[in-house]
């Protein structure tokens, strides 16, 4: 064959492709799905950037509506790019959507561009490999524009595998109207634990019965709502958390997790002040007795305004501010910035197996630029009830109208994120919550806080092993348990000083301490000093 004849060749293999494509697209009647990234013409190149989306929260029609107008922009710079939302379709949850999502990444003929995840789920697709790292196709202004806590959840080891699109925090809820009818001052911000035990126990007191005067989430039945709603909304105001980041072990006991588990049996067995049935459904009991005047102080999400009591949604309270009140969740003593919250929520990664990672940097970054996290989180948008991730957004002028019938709730949460924390970006959290959750049953039925321990410390050693699991004795913990609030606490310190300063800060009611001396203070003592 000629070079002649093999360019003609070519011609006709290009006329052929266009045909078939006008054709595909005919018979649908809609825009055209074509995976390969590249479809030859005789006269440009056209790409296609694939986006996976869960809709079981939201419509198609919602999503491909905010895909090309968000990006009207930015495709007009690029005339040959068009954006395709693929599903996965028939997904009607969350679970649902990564086991769909999971079997589309199992092969580059069907793995979307571009995905949305929860930014719990980082970790175990950056492991698989199924995501690729955006360190040299995002620019480092833009990784540095997002709340630590927002970014963090997306980054591993320094290596950034994703950008947030939204996140969501963790407070407290409580109901005036109950509050007052007990002669609880309003407003309200407990600043420790005590704060919170002292009003959920007014309130069994002064009120009816059937008035539950404290909602935490907990146990198996409530999965990751016990978990990182609960749990962890404590546990990190405690200093400590679940993971040790300097030597890769997960924490088998430390006295955070002994003084959480302490507030659990407090709570729900010595003074029965929380129910177990409200984590049966997670957040929809919580939202009804809110609304109904049934529930005195919920421990909760930001989402759960848009979700359970905005106008429009499951359980309405109209006049919202009227009659809920709401306060951030305080360190366990108050020590160190004061407060905590929990802060999770979603972003956007990049298949790892895409070639073309200099259209996909710039995709990522005009899809998450400030303008559209504000969009996508607005009323009726596809994560509608979230907040923006960048520290800037604020002061963009959408931003009033994340919540325009309540705007002073958006600037709450958002104020809530420089006290973030999240949860370990460690793709076996999974297991670790779950035993976490069996921790809390172990409590809550009224086993010793000891026990649950045990339990759960043998459970992550049978899952990774001995030398992944940092026990108490790692720590210099003394495991000590107690039949109060908070088991034993151990403080080494030689100072006189800081004996005296920590002897007058603690509740002797409550707690146990046990003074050692040595020439260092603890890291714990060191926050609340």
């Amino acid at each position: 064959m000629t070079e002649n004849d093999n360019g003609i060749q070519k011609k006709k293999i290009g006329i052929i492709i266009v045909a078939v494509i006008v054709i595909v697209a005919i018979s649908a009647g809609a825009g055209l799905y074509i995976h390969s990234k590249q479809v030859p013409s005789s006269t440009s190149k056209s790409t296609v950037i694939t986006v996976a989306f869960p809709v079981y929260s939201t419509t198609v029609p919602t999503i491909d509506n905010f895909l090309n107008h968000s990006m009207s922009g930015w495709l007009k710079a690029h005339p040959n790019v068009k954006i395709e939302f693929v599903g996965p379709f028939g997904a009607s949850s969350e679970g649902q959507y990564y086991t769909k999502l999971d079997l589309m990444t199992s092969s580059k003929s069907t793995a979307p561009d571009v995905m949305l995840e929860d930014m719990f789920y980082t970790a175990t697709y950056a492991s698989s490999g199924t995501i690729m790292p955006l360190n040299n196709i995002i620019n480092s202004s833009v990784l540095n524009s997002f709340y630590p806590s927002a970014i963090g959840q997306m980054t591993i080891n320094g290596t950034y595998y994703g950008l947030p699109a939204q996140v969501t925090d963790t407070l407290i809820y409580y109901n005036m109207t109950l509050f007052q009818e007990a002669g609880i001052p309003t407003p309200w911000q407990p600043q420790n634990w005590t704060d919170i035990i002292n009003a959920a126990m007014t309130l069994k007191e002064k009120l009816p019965s059937n008035v539950i005067p404290l909602n935490i989430y907990t146990g198996v039945q409530g999965d990751e709502a016990s978990s990182f709603t609960g749990f962890e909304s404590l546990l990190y105001g405690t200093g400590w958390g679940l993971y040790n980041f300097s030597t890769h072990q997960w924490y088998g006991d430390n006295p955070g997790l002994q003084a959480t588990l302490g507030f659990y049996q407090k709570v729900f067995v010595n003074d029965s002040l929380a129910q177990t049935a409200l984590s049966n459904t997670p957040y929809i009991t919580a939202g009804q007795y809110m609304q109904e005047g049934k529930l005195g102080i919920d421990i909760d999400g930001s989402w759960m305004f848009g979700y359970q009591w905005a106008n429009g949604s499951q359980n309405y309270i109209h006049n919202f501010s009227k009659y809920i009140g709401i306060a951030k969740i305080p360190t366990e003593f108050g020590q160190g910035n004061g407060y905590t919250t929990m802060v999770g929520g979603w972003g956007w990664s990049a298949y790892s197996g895409d070639s073309n990672t200099t259209l996909i940097g710039s995709f990522l970054t005009a899809l998450d630029n400030i303008t559209n996290q504000i969009t996508i989180n607005l009323p009726g948008n596809a994560l509608a009830g979230g907040l923006p991730t960048s520290v800037n957004a604020t002061s963009n002028p959408l931003f009033s109208e994340l919540m325009p019938a309540n705007p002073q709730l958006d600037t709450f949460y958002t104020n809530l994120l420089q006290y973030g924390s999240y949860r370990p970006p460690v793709a076996t959290y999974p297991t670790v919550s779950y035993d976490l959750q069996e921790a809390m049953d172990t409590v809550t039925s009224g086993g010793s806080v000891a026990s649950a321990l045990s339990q759960y410390s043998s459970a992550l050693v049978s899952a990774f092993g001995s030398s992944n699991v940092q026990s108490a004795q790692d720590s210099t913990v003394t495991a000590t348990s107690a039949a109060s609030f908070v088991p034993a606490m151990v403080v080494h310190t030689n100072n006189a000083n800081t004996l005296g300063k920590i002897t007058e800060f603690v509740d002797q009611e409550y707690y146990t301490m046990l003074i050692t001396a040595d020439s260092t203070v603890n890291d714990f003592i060191s926050g609340i000093l």
